[in-house]
């Protein structure tokens, strides 16, 4: 196959990445894919490597997704970078699109079939749930745009309905994979922000606006759990590892709901917390959340402080090793695996990366990162007079103090009367028969 057939989108052949798949999904060849009279856009797929804007528009929501250069773009998102695999294969999947069946031509019965658009519903009722897909060339020239409605499981394959923009006749179509319409910035963005593994965590410190400081370390006594370390006097922590919970919040990566430019959101208007996580290796991330719109949002800088050099151990005496080997029979030190991480580096990149955009995550995570005291140590005594639910189900416990059961001296169970047969009559005693 000639090399202009396995470029896509951008320099890159995403018809030939097309039928290149289908033919490792069929387990057949070329000629497995659609005859052009069976597609609903036959053009499409000659043009496919024109695609230069995506537009998806579904309850409301919209998104915009533009190719820049080589990188594909979050429009409406200041710009943020979008996986290309998954524009390639929305737009690959809108090409396959198989006419199964001509279905209705009426527009009274567009609803039924969630391909209306624009959505509208009756007072009372809901509005169909119907998407559309639009794509353009880098001259805003369409190339394709459908209304994409239900979908049906007919036999072991999905079926969608489906009509061109612009066109009352729906159809009953055969898409190569679902053909999903996701107006959700997380639909097409690497939605893990940042990961810093658990092991490379040496400290966190939360502060708030208020002046409210946590200190979080590693534990003396053991090292691969996490401890409070300014409690308040007489405190103790609320259970064993809430504070290895604060210390491994970036443990599994943070995840994102949704992102925009750092300057579009007001960080001052209702803060949170500002979370610093200090590495082993002198890698520091801050995290600073607050609430802006009825969402929690996130902002984080990276920065690099090279650690203190570990201390190097006396040298041996002249002429002998470790523990009174011969320096020539000494076993020299082993070099390691891998080379030494650049971490310097690693924080130019992540700081560049992430420092320019403000990142929606989910409230839980949020709380995590703005730990106050109070949810680390255990909760107060209620106010005298004032018993807590468990003081109180105690005292009831102990109240309820246990009587002997009647006919009983030493309080054993008293046998259950007979239980009556299903005609009513109580059931025999075959071991004293009348």
């Amino acid at each position: 196959m000639q090399q202009k057939n396995l470029m896509i989108l951008g320099g890159v052949t995403l018809a030939a990445l097309a039928v290149a798949a289908l033919t490792l999904r069929d387990g057949g060849t070329a000629s497995s894919a659609p005859a052009a009279e069976k597609l609903l856009f036959p053009e499409l797929s000659a043009r496919i490597n024109d695609v230069a804007e995506v537009r998806l528009e579904k309850g409301g929501k919209s998104a915009t997704l533009k190719k820049d250069g080589a990188q594909w773009r979050m429009a409406d998102r200041g710009g943020y970078p979008v996986q290309l695999e998954k524009v390639k294969e929305l737009a690959v999947r809108v090409a396959d699109l198989e006419i199964v069946e001509a279905k209705t031509a009426k527009k009274e019965n567009h609803a039924k079939l969630a391909v209306e658009w624009p959505v509208t519903a009756a007072e009372g009722e809901e509005a169909a749930d119907a998407g559309l897909v639009t794509l353009k060339d880098a001259a805003g020239k369409e190339l394709a745009s459908v209304v994409v409605g239900k979908t049906e499981w007919m036999g072991s394959k999905p079926k969608v309905y489906a009509r061109r923009a612009g066109e009352d006749q729906v159809y009953l179509c055969a898409p190569r994979g679902s053909l999903d319409v996701l107006p959700e910035a997380r639909g097409w963005i690497d939605t893990k922000i940042v990961e810093l593994a658990n092991d490379r965590v040496q400290s966190v410190t939360i502060e708030h606006a208020d002046g409210e400081t946590i200190e979080i370390g590693r534990s003396l006594e053991n090292h691969t759990q996490f401890t409070v370390k300014n409690l308040p006097p007489g405190q103790t922590e609320r259970y064993q590892g809430v504070a290895s919970g604060v210390a491994q919040a970036l443990g599994y990566g943070l995840a994102l709901e949704d992102v925009r430019p750092v300057g579009e959101v007001d960080f001052t208007q209702e803060p949170l917390a500002k979370a610093r996580f200090r590495a082993v290796d002198g890698l520091e991330l801050v995290v600073e959340t607050a609430k802006f719109e009825d969402k929690t949002w996130a902002r984080i800088a990276a920065s690099y402080t090279p650690p203190p050099e570990p201390a190097v151990p006396a040298a041996p005496p002249e002429g002998e090793g470790a523990e009174g080997e011969d320096a020539e029979t000494a076993t020299p030190p082993e070099t390691p695996a891998e080379e030494k991480k650049d971490v310097g580096k690693e924080a130019a990149e992540l700081d560049a990366r992430l420092s320019q955009w403000a990142f929606e995550i989910p409230s839980y995570k949020a709380d995590v990162l703005a730990r106050r005291m109070k949810d680390l140590i255990p909760e107060p005594a209620p106010p005298p007079g004032e018993e807590s639910l468990e003081d109180l189900m105690q005292s009831m416990g102990e109240e309820l103090e246990y009587e002997p059961l009647p006919g009983t001296e030493d309080g054993s169970p008293v046998e259950p009367a007979p239980v009556p047969d299903d005609e009513g009559g109580a059931p025999e005693d075959h071991d004293h028969p009348h």
